[in-house]
């Protein structure tokens, strides 16, 4: 699998109060005292506005940006297009909202996540799949003996860390108890060994040197496993404990650090901290002094090139750091637009992929080692809400995101189709996850297959969907949670249960002899098996596997 560079995710500003470092920063020497500038109006470049902190020297502006004449085409390489009902299961989020892919860019490679919690690893044009996460390990205010909440239909949207040892990630999605029903959510998780449990994410986390992980808490470097190894410190300074407060970090294999921040010695004007590697004791390297409010900054770095780039209230802006024996300095860069910066990505040969723009007025351009941007254009000049983008070289670059509440696209600068590992080619995607039953080798079966149609009373099959059953359950598993639930029940007679598969995945269902005995044996075990989510449906299984004999049943 292709190494790609890591783009560190922008994040808002959620900074912890101040704390003490161990050492003072060794201080690389200050550049030269830049030219003033002329007003934004006299330049073609992109650049934010001098800045007005007292005794800060004004920002030289960058020469304007070059753009090359010629431009890179991007291709629409994955879509799903959602048909909007006006029925859907209760469990199920509503079909106009919008469910993305979204693109996971890691350090050593790129993730994709769709409509539930599989996950897809994406080198060389190809998907191959990985170990998902399993939708009963996601649950909301749970305790070891207390299932209230677990995940009803949710979509993994965020993932950082090392895959798949060290990893925090963020699903939206629905939420049930079997009683209290869409409760939408957007909680947050740490994997700790076979489970996830809730836990703020960190500024950043990232594979390291040597199998660690490096993780940026508030403002203190750890490392995801304990271990005996020296972490870098970071550097006090005089106003305050830790010089730099975090925005965003970077790690190489080779034991670089880079974080990008406020500096509260100079007036909270960005600098970078670097670490270089195998040295415990960091260097301040200071930004250019861009005017206005901080929304978010990133730090994208290989190890030949590093970048920093900042979003400001007023504009954005980009920076070059240039590492050499006598010091790093940083280097104010043009930006290709005037448009705000929404994510950017740096390929491992050093071109970097700078997004600008939302929805119709989005914007892709690629800048070289020369300093000359391309631009990128979009199929049928369509915009784009992004949900993520990686760089894989000068030639290769994907972009996700949704062109509309009900269409969502996987874009790329290699043409052809993606094809996702059960689909065919250029198809849409996995079926969304679905949450774990008590049975323990089942899992609840409403997110995992879409019924057919719903349940009415003139349906002529009404049947209900109990469990999306583990790989893991053997042949003859015979579900005790689910018959102690039917266990003297005389009305379980009147149920046909069935194994049977459907997309693929083997399911545990019930045949009723009418839409209102489904009704009532789904409230059964709602009501008798804890975290169960049973789903009613008009559906007749096509594949029947085998008849299953539960307590009360003939």
């Amino acid at each position: 699998m292709k190494t790609l560079a890591l783009p560190v995710l922008l994040l808002p500003l959620a900074l912890a109060a101040c704390k003490r470092g161990d050492s003072e920063a060794h201080r690389d020497p200050a550049p030269p005292a830049p030219t003033a500038a002329p007003p934004p109006a006299q330049t073609a470049s992109a650049s934010p506005p001098a800045s007005s902190q007292p005794g800060s020297a004004p920002v030289a502006a960058p020469p304007p940006a070059r753009i090359a004449d010629t431009t890179v085409a991007l291709h629409v390489v994955a879509e799903d297009v959602r048909e909007v009902a006006e029925i859907v299961p209760w469990n199920q989020l509503p079909s106009d909202v919008p469910r993305p892919f979204y693109l996971h860019p890691l350090r050593d490679r790129v993730l994709v996540t769709f409509k539930g919690t599989s996950i897809y690893a994406l080198a060389d044009g190809k998907l191959t799949e990985e170990d998902g996460i399993p939708p009963y390990s996601l649950r909301l205010g749970a305790s070891t003996s207390e299932l209230p909440f677990m995940a009803s239909d949710v979509d993994i949207v965020s993932i950082v860390g090392r895959w798949p040892s060290d990893v925090w990630i963020r699903v939206d999605g629905l939420f049930s108890d079997g009683a209290r029903l869409n409760n939408f959510a957007s909680p947050l998780y740490r994997k700790q060994g076979d489970r996830f449990v809730e836990s703020p994410l960190p500024v950043a986390a990232t594979a390291w040197t040597q199998g660690r992980t490096l993780v940026l808490s508030g403002d203190q470097l750890s490392l995801a496993q304990p271990g005996g190894a020296d972490l870098p410190r970071r550097a006090a300074g005089a106003k305050c404990p830790v010089r730099v407060r975090a925005e965003a970090m970077a790690a190489l294999p080779d034991g670089e650090v880079l974080v990008v921040g406020r500096d509260c010695d100079q007036s909270d004007r960005l600098a970078v901290e670097r670490w270089a590697p195998g040295r415990a004791d960091s260097t301040a390297i200071p930004l250019p002094a861009w005017d206005g409010k901080l929304l978010s900054a990133m730090v994208l770095a290989t190890e030949r090139d590093r970048y920093v780039v900042a979003r400001f209230e007023a504009a954005s802006a980009l920076a070059r750091i240039d590492v050499a024996e006598a010091g790093a300095t940083a280097v104010p860069l043009s930006l290709p637009s005037s448009k705000p910066v929404t994510d950017a990505s740096l390929a491992a040969d050093g071109s970097l992929w700078i997004l600008l723009g939302e929805g119709d007025g989005v914007e892709l351009f690629r800048r070289n080692k020369e300093g000359v941007y391309t631009r990128a254009t979009f199929p049928k000049g369509q915009g784009l809400s992004s949900t993520g983008m990686a760089a894989a070289s000068a030639d290769v670059v994907y972009l996700a995101g949704s062109t509309s509440n009900v269409r969502s696209v996987i874009l790329s600068s290699r043409p052809g189709k993606l094809s996702f590992p059960s689909d065919a080619p250029g198809a849409a995607g996995p079926d969304a996850g679905a949450p774990a039953a008590p049975d323990g080798g089942a899992q609840d079966a409403g997110a995992a297959s879409a019924p057919p149609a719903a349940l009415s009373s003139s349906c002529a099959s009404p049947f209900v969907i109990l469990f999306a059953v583990s790989k893991s359950a053997p042949a003859d598993y015979d579900y005790p949670a689910t018959r102690d639930a039917l266990s003297g029940w005389a009305d379980g007679s009147k149920y046909r249960f069935i194994e049977y598969s459907h997309r693929g995945q083997r399911m545990l269902g019930a045949s009723a002899p009418d839409a209102a005995r489904a009704e009532t044996l789904a409230a059964r075990l709602r009501e008798r098996v804890k975290g169960a989510l049973p789903a009613v449906a008009c559906f007749t299984p096509a594949d029947v596997l085998r008849e299953v004999r539960l307590a009360g049943a003939p």
